[in-house]
């Protein structure tokens, strides 16, 4: 009789990219397999102090706060020398920790959401005397930090050819790396309609007559932000903004005393939200940081974006993914983003214009492609 299967997936809390992909993932499994049990563990204890602070609060206070520090530590990370510096530093506890959660759930099979807990998981196993398969799954879509393929050993899911290059170029054996489609939650594959944004800005307060902006940067907010609703206070825009300021509350509370202060501009301040699915899609023009969940999500959508800013290098590949297939533009400065979204919004073929660049942009997101990769691994 085969063995009731049980995943493992362990994740860290460095950006919302990863957790989020492990729960697409959970829910595709449990899909196609009901009585798989899925399990989903941060891989760092609240003991595990240096690894907090490098990956954790480290990665929030380099990419939010101290941008320069954000490209030295990738740079860094790119060298094999200080890779393997940083995982002898966190290795005791590390290896202690990651060796308990697997004695205590005896999973059949690990994936690994973030190259910061890969490394440790093969030699682990090993020494249990375990049989478990091992997986990690790359949620950078394009330009692929180093660390991600550190272990040669074990198997690798990544998004596209560039990334499963650079494994290899790592010395990761091409068949141990697979290209898999994107891992997108559900409600962003679901069509709508003209009647549907209709509806959904009726839902949401919005003036059914104006084209609509939305700015979103994941769970910190959209850098900005307010600089682009001055301009459009000073042009007096004549289309709707949504602003998701996520976790950021002092930037939520000065942008509703911006939308009490000027009611001529159709304003709507969030906080962090559950359903970004329907604000995406009544929207029609989207600005936004270049990370990969958010990006396809919107893409997936049709919605043209303005990236106004990248993690160094490492989101490098997502911005460049959208501005060459001719659905994104990268402009940082404020006034300059004001300017394009005027322009998008306010010309007449836009929505022409729109449909005819996005029929021509292939997004495989049947994450199913994926669940399927996964439970086919064989079962001891």
């Amino acid at each position: 009789m085969e063995q009731k299967r049980k995943f493992l997936f362990l994740y860290l809390t460095t950006g919302a990219g990863h957790i989020s992909t492990a729960r697409v993932m959970r829910d595709c499994i449990q899909k196609l397999n009901p009585d798989a049990e899925i399990v989903m563990v941060n891989g760092f204890d609240k003991k595990n102090i240096w690894g907090q602070y490098i990956f954790e609060h480290g990665y929030y206070m380099s990419t939010n706060v101290y941008h320069g520090m954000f490209a030295l530590a990738y740079d860094m990370g790119m060298n094999r020398f200080w890779q393997s510096a940083t995982i002898k530093l966190l290795y005791p506890h590390t290896t202690w920790y990651l060796k308990k959660i697997i004695e205590k759930e005896n999973p059949t099979d690990i994936v690994s959401f973030h190259f910061a807990l890969s490394p440790y998981l093969y030699d682990i196993v090993k020494k249990s005397g375990k049989k478990i398969n091992l997986s990690v799954m790359v949620t950078d879509p394009f330009t692929v930090p180093h660390f991600w393929f550190y272990d040669k050993r074990l198997d690798y899911l990544v998004y596209s050819e560039q990334a499963k290059k650079t494994g290899m170029s790592l010395g990761v054996p091409e068949n141990q790396i697979k290209i898999v489609p994107f891992a997108l939650n559900p409600k962003y594959q679901i069509p709508f309609t003209k009647d549907d944004v209709v509806e959904l800005k009726k839902k949401h307060g919005f003036d059914l007559d104006k084209k609509t902006l939305l700015m979103v940067g994941g769970g910190d907010g959209i850098p900005g932000a307010i600089e682009i609703i001055n301009k459009c206070i000073s042009k007096k825009a004549k289309f709707s903004v949504a602003v998701i300021c996520g976790h950021d509350k002092a930037k939520q509370k000065y942008l509703e005393g911006i939308k009490a202060l000027n009611p001529k501009l159709d304003l709507h301040v969030f906080g962090f939200v559950n359903y970004l699915d329907e604000l995406v899609k009544l929207s029609d023009c989207v600005v936004m940081k270049a990370g990969p969940a958010t990006l396809i999500e919107v893409l997936t959508c049709k919605k043209p974006v303005i990236i106004c800013r990248y993690i160094h290098n490492q989101e490098k590949g997502n911005m460049l993914f959208a501005v060459n297939n001719k659905v994104g533009y990268f402009i940082q400065k404020p006034k300059a983003i004001y300017e394009k979204v005027e322009e998008l919004l306010y010309d007449e073929h836009f929505d022409e214009k729109m449909e005819k660049t996005f029929a021509a942009l292939k997004i495989d997101t049947d994450t199913d492609k994926t669940a399927r990769i996964l439970l086919e691994k064989k079962s001891f």
